[in-house]
């Protein structure tokens, strides 16, 4: 098995000579990108890659195909270097694309959340973005653009600063420090030309408040995945339309009956019922879209977790301090079926899997590559030796091959 990969690096000649080793038949290099400083993140599509470039902002690149699929090569089309210079440190540090879309969303950690349209023409790019929720500052970004042809859903982590709140410590109803998953539903974003007019910005809305310690989440088949350090992983189960819970017991009031007006909706949960105009429940109202307010799973691993990445009811969760990777099978109900470790003596800074291949991103030691066949089945496929690899794409778009199964993959070195 042969894959093709692209490497964005700072060191041209660090990152060929390594992993165009003797070593490494498996791989094949097709070229290398100078991202002009550290390459932190980066999503693609068929025609496009977005960078996440750090202090040099993010990076747009046209990709072009074989007849297979594969990358033949790779153009540098936009750069903006300065995403707000009015504004916190100017930093792209995380980014997701939206397949349905083509709709860049750049993390600029604990300042904006950026969007930019990939439309074909370069001049094109319009920029809008998300305003804070709850006091909190942004970590990190995951999107469901599933659900509707004119909406995306946008999930994040934000942590609740300490200078808005109170003087018993406490932002709203959240500890100063503590960290949130909070989302948003982005509608009418099909478009051409223009984001829609924000000037009411959708309602942020609230799903679940940890402690201080996560910092990474991933969205996938109605399940987030939230990375909470040294206390293991959480998961988040989404509802598929509005609904009330009790506020006490966390369970579903089936007397609730959604109107489909969520503002309408809300008064009648949420609302006490001694309220004389307006009695409702007294419940916890979840728009559609949003998550069962009590957790889906919850366990522990033997390490602070870096990164999570969930597909099929299987949840791989990075480690650091070289406890590898652990494989956890979840059951229906979310309970853990069995936990499977791999990668033992790595540390794990990224995971990426497409069409049964996954790819671990594990800082000096490169990248580790395996053939996952589903559940706990699990084969290593080689190892990639980079002078660092921050984070790892599977590029799931290429065809497979008659004779050879080739796969394009994209490792960040720093």
């Amino acid at each position: 098995m042969k894959f093709y990969i692209l490497i964005i690096s700072l060191f041209l000649y660090a990152c060929i000579e390594q992993v165009d080793s003797e070593q490494n038949d498996f791989v094949e290099l097709v070229t290398y990108i100078d991202t002009y400083g550290e390459a932190m993140d980066l999503d693609l599509t068929d025609s496009r890659m977005v960078v996440a470039a750090n202090y040099q902002g993010f990076i747009v690149y046209d990709l072009s195909r074989d007849n297979l699929g594969n990358i033949s090569s790779v153009d540098s089309i936009y750069n903006d270097s300065i995403l707000d210079d009015s504004m916190g440190d100017n930093r792209a540090q995380e980014v997701i694309v939206s397949d349905n879309h083509d709709i860049a969303f750049i993390t600029d950690i604990f300042d904006r959340i950026w969007l930019y349209k990939l439309n074909d023409e370069s001049n094109q790019y319009v920029d809008s973005y998300l305003q804070d929720c709850y006091g909190g500052t942004w970590l990190s970004t995951a999107i469901d653009d599933q659900t509707d042809v004119n909406q995306i859903n946008v999930f994040s982590l934000v942590k609740h600063s300490s200078s808005e709140s109170d003087d018993e410590g406490t932002v709203g109803d959240f500890d100063e420090y503590s960290t949130s998953v909070v989302w948003k539903g982005l509608k009418d974003i099909s478009s051409d030309d223009l984001f829609p007019e924000q000037n009411s910005s959708p309602a942020c809305e609230f799903s679940y408040n940890f402690g201080i310690l996560p910092e990474a989440i991933h969205y996938n088949d109605g399940l987030l995945a939230v990375s909470n350090g040294e206390l293991g992983v959480k998961v988040l189960s989404q509802i598929d339309e509005s609904s009330c819970f009790d506020s006490n017991t966390l369970e579903l009031l089936g007397e609730f009956n959604p109107s489909g007006n969520i503002d309408v909706d809300r008064i009648a949960c949420e609302n006490s019922i001694f309220d004389y105009y307006n009695p409702g429940l007294g419940g916890i109202f979840e728009p559609e879209g949003g998550f069962h307010p009590q957790i889906y799973s919850s366990f522990d691993l033997p390490g602070e977790v870096n990164a999570v990445y969930v597909k099929d009811l299987v949840l791989f969760s990075g480690l650091s301090t070289s406890n590898g990777c652990y494989i956890s099978l979840l059951g229906d109900n979310g309970t853990v079926v069995e936990n499977y470790p791999i990668a033992n003596g790595y540390t794990i800074n990224g995971i990426s899997e497409d069409n049964g291949i996954l790819a671990l991103s594990a800082g000096r030691d490169g990248v580790l590559l395996y053939q996952w066949n589903g559940a706990l089945s699990i084969d290593f496929i080689g190892q990639i030796q980079t002078p660092y690899s921050n984070r790892v794409k599977v590029d799931g778009k290429s065809k497979i091959h008659e004779v050879s199964n080739k796969k394009s993959l994209v490792v960040l070195c720093q």
